[in-house]
């Protein structure tokens, strides 16, 4: 692959282009709908371009991207170099970034402090205000610490996010991981200074981590920062996979008119993005579906 040196002064350019033709003002609607990546990411067998998803996302009437830390498509310079370049030419703007790392141990808060600057970075020249953070992996010798060094690694992040860049910052549970079911996210949420850290929860990721989604919802309705709805077939909990019980909106047994419902009762304004890992028609394809969910049964709802 051609790495090409991200020139700084095209990037801001580039990313104010998207900015300023972004599809809706922000004071148009309350609810703005992104995709993910991982759908097309997932599936791919080498490196992936945003060139090959943004007509996708266009395409099938979505508002904007979601990029995450994953190996065939890194959040680095040359990817999102390309990616500013490509959002105004198909009308769409960044919903936020998914950050990935080993946030729970004491030997990298420096770096991960450091680190968050290029994340937020990002974030602020293609004006996005939404950084979702990926918990660790579950095997730490004291899940109690590590809970504990998390949280300080998280008020650091969002307080720098927040005072210096105007970033919100939120966790995004998920199954297999060290904040997976209702008491890690409580204890995390205790933790963590509500100012400058939250929830970004995923509604799939909670079902299967042994929460209630409209509970979760419900509880913690003032700390929502972003959000990823994804449905999920009902199935045997302790699997070690769930790829293939992901499914498109309304297919499987999560209740996103209850979920709906509570956002419009909260004001919530904001992302949700369709964080479908597993599509087994086209990512086009899918997003279509999903879309004819949304406008059918969601928007009448809260939009």
């Amino acid at each position: 692959m051609n790495h090409r040196h991200w020139d700084r002064r095209q990037f801001i350019l580039a990313a104010g282009a998207a900015a300023a033709t972004a599809p809706l003002d922000a004071t148009s609607r309350n609810i703005h709908w992104g995709l993910g990546a991982v759908t097309w990411t997932a599936k791919a067998s080498g490196p992936i371009r945003w060139s090959q998803i943004c007509p996708d996302v266009a395409a099938s009437g979505f508002e904007g991207v979601e990029p995450f830390t994953t190996r065939n498509l890194p959040v680095d310079d040359e990817n999102m170099n390309e990616l500013a370049e490509l959002l105004p030419k198909y009308k769409l703007r960044l919903a936020g970034i998914y950050w990935a790392d080993r946030f729970h141990e004491p030997e990298q808060e420096t770096r991960i402090l450091r680190e968050c600057h290029r994340f937020l970075g990002y974030l602020k020249r293609m004006a996005s205000d939404r950084l979702i953070i990926g918990p660790p992996t579950p095997n730490v010798p004291d899940e109690r610490a590590a809970i504990r060094q998390m949280a300080k690694v998280m008020d650091g992040i969002g307080k720098i996010a927040l005072e210096e860049y105007g970033i919100k910052t939120g966790i995004h549970p998920h199954v297999h991981s060290l904040i997976e079911n209702p008491r890690q996210i409580d204890s995390l949420m205790k933790q963590t200074n509500p100012k400058y850290f939250n929830l970004a929860p995923d509604t799939a990721q909670l079902w299967m981590g042994g929460g209630e989604p409209e509970e979760m919802f419900e509880k913690y309705k003032n700390r929502l920062v972003y959000i990823h709805y994804k449905d999920i077939r009902g199935y045997n909990r302790s699997l070690p996979g769930y790829m293939d019980n992901v499914v498109e909106l309304g297919q499987g047994v999560i209740d996103f008119p209850a979920l709906h419902r509570i956002l419009k009762n909260v004001n919530y304004r904001g992302w949700i993005t369709i964080d479908l890992d597993n599509a087994r028609i086209s990512p086009l394809e899918s997003a279509r579906v999903q879309m004819q969910y949304i406008r059918k049964v969601l928007e009448p709802i809260y939009m």
